[in-house]
C-alpha cells in the first residue's frame, strides 16, 4: 500500500475516532479504530511498514490531542507494529483466524503498555479499571479488524492458496 493512501485512511479513521466513535460505545467501551487500522496494515502489508510509521505518526497525533502525556499511544503502535511484523512470520495471512488472533492479543497489549507508562509517570489509572474493560475491548476490536481484514484481504492477497496453485 502507497504511503499517500495510507494518510488518507488514518485521517478519515482519526476524525471518525475522535467525533462520532463515541456514539456506538456499548457499556462505556468504543473500539480504537486507529490500533485496528495498525493492526490489519502491519499485518498485510507488512513489506513496506506503513503501518508502522502512520500508526506512529497517528499516535502521536492522537496524544498531542487527547492524552495527558504525549507520546504512550505512538510508542504502543511501534511495538504493536513491531511484534505483529515478527509474528507475521510464522501466521498465515490468509486464515482469518490468524488475525482474530493477533488482534486480541495486540488489544491486550495496548492496554497493558498504556497502564504501564501511566503508572510508572504517577497517573491514578487503576490496573483493576484497565482490567475490568479489556473483555470488552477485545471483542470490539477483534469485530472491526475481522471487517478491515476481509474489505483489504483481495488486494493483497491475488490468489489463495489451494492444493492446486503453485
Amino acid at each position: 500500500m502507497k504511503y499517500r493512501y495510507a494518510a488518507c485512511m488514518f485521517s478519515v479513521v482519526f476524525v471518525i475516532q475522535t467525533t462520532l466513535v463515541n456514539v456506538i460505545s456499548v457499556y462505556g467501551a468504543t473500539p480504537n479504530l486507529l490500533l485496528c487500522l495498525v493492526v490489519v496494515l502491519s499485518f498485510l502489508y507488512d513489506e513496506n511498514n506503513c503501518g508502522l510509521v502512520m500508526g506512529v505518526v497517528f499516535g502521536l497525533l492522537y496524544d498531542i490531542c487527547f492524552a495527558e502525556y504525549t507520546g504512550i499511544a505512538a510508542l504502543a503502535f511501534l511495538i504493536i507494529s513491531l511484534g505483529i511484523m515478527l509474528v507475521n512470520i510464522v501466521m498465515n495471512k490468509e486464515a482469518l483466524l490468524s488475525v482474530i488472533i493477533v488482534s486480541a492479543a495486540a488489544t491486550v497489549v495496548y492496554a497493558l503498555i498504556y497502564w504501564s507508562i501511566m503508572a510508572m509517570l504517577g497517573s491514578g489509572y487503576s490496573f483493576y479499571y484497565m482490567m475490568k474493560f479489556i473483555p470488552l475491548y477485545t471483542l470490539y476490536n477483534a469485530v472491526v479488524v475481522t471487517a478491515l481484514y476481509m474489505a483489504m484481504i483481495r488486494r493483497v492477497i491475488k490468489h489463495h492458496s489451494d492444493r492446486y496453485y503453485r
